[in-house]
């Protein structure tokens, strides 16, 4: 169920992300090889690309899953079981594995989003043919299978997006937001139907991303070539999901003609200015050269000046993640 709004325009943007932090890891469906980006929450901007199809492994036009352990940033492929582990900050690579189970998997269902619930690594697997249900495949977070639920009473519910928001598991469509509800009869989910608002007809609904800290909930969706961010609140009861214009990713760095079918939230760590996941000398050194500017990358307390407060808790900070 879905209530259409129309014609926001670029003004109303970025009323939702006044004092966010943070960075949103999205992915950029598409041809293969696709690519990952970092938008930074407090700069307002794309600022870092991935490319793990450069690493050597099985090509994918999809890098997705984008689920956060609190060391790691895990990115799965939508037609290989390999899963990479990398710099949750920078996006380094770090290591890789993959599920322990065959590959034929990929034949009938594609992976997509993920999230880490209850100490699993949960994926969205929607199903490649029409008819055939989709599938919330779960794993332990070093790739060994513990469970897969199939959404049996609504084969038309093709699962993409996937997070966790407190104790609850929340899942996209293409065209819908929906609760989990897992029954009594075993390998089986249902989806509990929200009514969504603010997001205008014709929006494919991708990847979802959860700030625990600030208890914001955010979804992307894509419309003729551009990408939007959202800001969701959730009401449970009256099961509704309202949404509110964060920003326009493609007019920030986001590529234009992609989807995004996952998104990952990273907590940004306090006094680190270069956004590199270490407090050190260089984000010293950037908060003294931007000392007295408005520079939205060093202005770390957001109070729009770079002063002595920004410069006091880089030290107060030094060596953090380093």
């Amino acid at each position: 169920m879905r209530h259409w709004v129309f014609g926001f325009g670029l003004a109303t943007l970025l009323i939702a992300n006044a004092y966010a932090d943070g960075y949103l890891w999205l992915s950029a469906a598409g041809s293969a090889p696709a690519s990952v980006y970092r938008y930074n929450l407090r700069t307002g901007r794309v600022d870092r690309v991935v490319h793990p199809g450069a690493w050597g492994f099985v090509q994918s036009g999809d890098y997705n899953l984008l689920a956060y352990d609190g060391d790691a940033l895990y990115i799965g492929m939508e037609n290989d079981r390999t899963l990479l582990k990398v710099n949750p900050y920078t996006g380094a690579f770090r290591s890789a594995f993959g599920y322990n189970m065959c590959n034929c998997f990929y034949g009938h269902h594609l992976m997509k989003d993920g999230a880490f619930y209850e100490g699993e690594l949960w994926r969205a697997a929607p199903a490649r043919a029409e008819g055939s249900p989709g599938i919330l495949f779960v794993s332990s977070a070093s790739g060994e299978p513990t469970n897969a639920f199939y959404a049996m009473n609504q084969p038309d519910l093709q699962p993409i997006g996937l997070e966790a928001v407190g104790d609850a598991l929340v899942l996209t469509t293409e065209q819908g937001i929906y609760r989990v509800q897992l029954t009594e009869e075993p390998l089986v989910f249902e989806a509990l139907p929200y009514t969504l608002s603010g997001v205008p007809a014709g929006h494919t609904l991708g990847g979802l991303a959860y700030d625990a800290e600030r208890g914001v909930l955010y979804l992307a969706s894509a419309h003729n070539g551009s990408t939007t961010l959202w800001r969701l609140t959730l009401n449970h009861e009256a099961q509704t999901a309202i949404a509110e214009p964060v920003d326009s990713l493609t007019l920030k760095g986001y590529p234009t003609g992609r989807r995004p079918t996952a998104m990952g939230f990273v907590p940004a760590r306090a006094g680190d200015a270069n956004d590199d996941g270490c407090v050190d000398d260089a984000d010293l050194l950037q908060v003294l050269f931007q000392f007295g500017s408005s520079d939205l990358a060093s202005d770390l307390n957001r109070d729009g000046v770079v002063d002595d407060a920004d410069l006091l808790l880089v030290l107060f900070q030094f060596g953090n993640g380093c």
